[in-house]
């Protein structure tokens, strides 16, 4: 586990204390970088350590000139059966408006890029 995810746990859980609000993480799922079955396996490790009601998986939604890609759907339903499997409370938040370069992130991109 990386320091700074050291400090993100310590963090929501001295937010948790002061405030008494659960927490929901969100974690957007980058194709070949953060969508396997380990990676599944470090985001229930960090679920477990916090006081979190949810994960809301996200999908990437793909802009011009960036590295990362959208994982396949197959590899995404593999991935949200998983942290059921693990009593993981997830929830997939598909896109809208990404056929017309509208979802969120992309245009925010493309007002930066103008």
């Amino acid at each position: 586990e990386s320091n700074n995810l050291k400090a993100l746990v310590e963090a929501l859980n001295y937010f948790y204390k002061k405030t008494g609000n659960e927490i929901t993480l969100e974690y957007i799922l980058f194709k070949d970088f953060n969508d396997s079955l380990q990676d599944a396996d470090e985001l229930i490790k960090i679920f477990r350590q916090v006081p979190a009601d949810l994960v809301n998986i996200i999908e990437y939604n793909p802009i011009e000139a960036a590295k990362y890609m959208k994982p396949e759907e197959e590899v995404v339903d593999r991935f949200m059966a998983y942290l059921e499997k693990h009593r993981v409370n997830a929830r997939l938040r598909r896109s809208r408006g990404k056929d017309i370069d509208a979802a969120c992130g992309q245009l925010a991109n493309k007002t930066a890029l103008a």
